[in-house]
């Protein structure tokens, strides 16, 4: 966010906040905390303030996150102090990413002399929320306490005063003329410099543009005219922000992504590389609730996957030891026969020998000693060595067995993660990982308190229901927990089951909606469901894919299997396009009630 985009905020904060009452205050992460408040005509409004040194933010949201289990010191301060209280002045310094917030009671009463003001620094990594008393200036709280010292220009210390951030030494726009401006330019960036060069250049020497602003400023110029047009621009967007003449917008990058924010339209460049908003602080919520959700998706499927790699590379490592273990069920009968064939040939060892070689029927057998033990003694060993191995190769099997399970189930969730496009979706892995003992105690508790965190009613279900224009529904888990879920609570014994045979991916179950008497599907339909199978597995990218179906009746989850798995008897299997089922899960409607 740069100066211009929080003037725009503060200007409409000003016009449909101020005398709001604070009602709430809630904080979603280390960094952010969301203050809910009503207005006059009993609106409801939350303003969402974070100090996310990469993101730092402060707008009003439609849709605020979920709160922390548990309030932490600053939220239970930022309570005490100013809930109840209204807002009475929210303004942005002229060429400073500070915004302030002026709260006092709303009439008479024991807190009638009671006035607040909450700073909220947007500064990149410098970023910081800041609670004042707002009669002296005392610092009551903040997100960042800052210790003196002699590289500190600016200490931020409980009980201290206040200070704004030390000023920038940059040029004050509002102070520049065109011609001044493009003097700077022409003396200051080289004549062999490219449009980042310049954009960079503008960063570094005039107050209040970011890197995005920058970037817009040098598109609408070019090297020919000494970057002239970089001035203009900058000097007329200078002036609508003084006008307080803003335009909300989404600036636009390769493909139509949004790359940014920008308070009004930078002449020269062109209209397609803007997206208009209604308001600033709606352009700034969609923005930004996109962008965070992202990276949250992004760190979430990182960690992840460091879980899942280390949980796979564990249950190799079983495997090994188990193959291991069977291969030793050949070595346990020669083991056997060198302790017989030692105990026959006791009188032959001499004492103290690391070896001996006793005849068989077969040819004389190098038989290998323990120095330390007697010749009956090392008999014993060898017996024990056997029933050792024995023991071994008798439970490998069943091991083995269980372990390739567990590959099974570690390959599962590897899918699910990698088909995850929500926060949602890698809880999910999460909680199957601390589930299976894969996640140790601070992600088995990462796993618990997210899930268990904010409003039940937000959370995604863990599966998705598509209709068919015949009336026909689709239901298919989002992954392992969203097969169990299925499992345990959503299939009904006339449903029919189906899924990608061979690869990991979701169950899919299929029912003839409303509530007439159960129907079976017809063949196309079936088909229909199939496409859905083989579309949410790992066999999307083959042109053609086997599904196994049968009647969810027959469905069997033994004791002890790990989410979503399951034995299935009988089936049939029909042979479907994967893409079909990505069509189709474009064009049937999705619905979200149970």
């Amino acid at each position: 966010m740069d100066t211009f985009v929080l003037q725009a905020i503060a200007a409409e904060l000003s016009e449909n906040l101020l005398g709001a009452r604070l009602e709430r205050i809630s904080q979603a992460d280390a960094h952010t905390v969301v203050f809910f408040f009503s207005g006059a005509r009993r609106e409801k409004r939350a303003l969402l303030m974070s100090a996310d040194p990469a993101h730092p933010r402060v707008y009003l949201t439609a849709d605020p996150p979920p709160s922390l289990p548990e309030a932490p010191t600053f939220c239970r301060a930022l309570r005490k102090h100013l809930g109840g209280l209204r807002l009475t002045r929210a303004a942005a310094g002229e060429w400073e990413r500070v915004l302030q917030f002026s709260f006092e009671p709303g009439g008479g009463g024991p807190r009638s002399s009671d006035s607040f003001a909450l700073m909220a620094e947007v500064m990149g990594r410098w970023s910081n929320l800041v609670l004042l008393n707002g009669a002296t200036g005392e610092i009551l709280e903040a997100r960042r306490f800052v210790p003196p010292g002699p590289h500190t220009p600016r200490p931020l210390e409980r009980g201290g005063g206040y200070q704004l951030p030390p000023e920038q030494k940059k040029r004050n726009p509002g102070a520049l003329t065109r011609e001044a401006l493009k003097e700077m330019i022409r003396e200051e960036v080289p004549g062999s410099a490219d449009q980042e060069e310049l954009a960079r250049w503008l960063v570094r020497s005039v107050a209040g543009v970011s890197p995005a602003l920058a970037r817009e400023l040098a598109r609408a110029s070019n090297a020919e005219e000494s970057w002239a047009g970089a001035a203009d621009a900058l000097m007329g967007f200078v002036e609508s922000y003084q006008k307080k003449e803003f335009a909300p917008a989404w600036v636009l990058g390769a493909g139509g992504a949004p790359v940014g924010l920008s308070a009004a339209r930078i002449p020269g460049v062109d209209a397609d590389s803007y997206r208009a908003f209604d308001s600033m602080n709606e352009a700034a919520d969609a923005f930004y609730g996109r962008l965070v959700k992202d990276a949250r998706l992004g760190e979430g499927k990182k960690r992840a996957s460091r879980t899942l790699r280390r949980a796979g590379d564990k249950v190799r490592a079983a495997i090994e030891g188990v193959r291991r273990d069977l291969a030793s069920a050949d070595e346990a009968e020669d083991v056997l026969r060198k302790g017989e064939l030692l105990l026959a040939h006791l009188d032959e060892v001499e004492e103290k020998a690391v070896a001996v070689s006793v005849s068989a029927e077969d040819g004389p057998i190098d038989i290998a000693l323990d120095p330390r033990l007697t010749p009956s003694e090392n008999a014993q060993k060898y017996f024990r060595r056997y029933k050792k191995l024995k023991r071994r190769a008798s439970t490998a099997l069943a091991r083995l067995q269980e372990m390739e399970e567990e590959e099974r189930f570690i390959g599962a969730l590897a899918f699910d993660l990698e088909a995850a496009d929500a926060v949602e979706d890698v809880l999910s892995v999460e909680e199957a990982l601390a589930g299976a003992g894969y996640a140790g105690r601070k992600g088995a508790r990462r796993a618990k308190e997210a899930r268990t965190k904010g409003r039940p009613a937000a959370r995604a279900k863990p599966y998705r229901r598509f209709v068919s224009p015949a009336g026909w529904e689709v239901i298919v888990g989002r992954n392992a927990m969203g097969n169990d879920e299925m499992l345990k609570r959503v299939g009904r014994a006339s449903d029919t089951w189906l899924h990608a045979r061979g690869v990991p991916g979701s169950h899919v179950l299929l029912r003839r909606g409303g509530d007439g008497p159960p129907t079976e599907p017809d063949p196309e339909t079936l088909a229909q469901a199939a496409a859905f199978a083989a579309w949410f597995s790992r066999g999307r990218t083959d042109s053609r894919l086997t599904v196994a179906y049968l009647p969810f009746s027959r469905i069997r989850k033994p004791k002890g299997r790990r989410p979503g798995q399951v034995l299935i008897g009988a089936h049939e299997t029909i042979l479907v396009d994967p893409d079909a089922g990505k069509r189709l899960s474009e064009e049937w409607e999705e619905i979200n009630r149970d």
